[in-house]
C-alpha cells in the first residue's frame, strides 16, 4: 500500500514545470526555437506554465492527474 501513496501526493513546482515543459516540446516539434521559462503559478487546482519563445508565447495547463494543453500567443 505504501508504493500507492506517492500516487495521491500534490504534484510539485518541478513536476508541473517537467510536464509542461514534455507537452510543449511535443507540440513545437522543433519549430518553435529555444524556449525559455518565464513563469510558473498554481490557480486552485491547476498550474499555469508560461515559456517564451522568439516568436511566440506558450502557457501550458498542467491538471493534476497530468493532462496538459498549450495556448500560443503571437509576440
Amino acid at each position: 500500500m505504501a508504493a500507492l501513496s506517492g500516487c495521491f501526493a500534490p504534484m510539485t513546482t518541478r513536476e508541473a514545470q517537467d510536464i509542461a515543459h514534455e507537452r510543449l516540446a511535443k507540440y513545437c516539434n522543433g519549430r518553435c526555437g529555444a524556449l525559455t521559462l518565464a513563469r510558473t503559478q498554481k490557480i486552485k487546482s491547476r498550474w499555469l506554465v508560461d515559456f517564451e519563445a522568439p516568436r511566440q508565447k506558450f502557457t501550458v495547463i498542467v491538471e493534476t492527474d497530468g493532462n496538459a494543453k498549450v495556448t500560443a500567443w503571437q509576440k
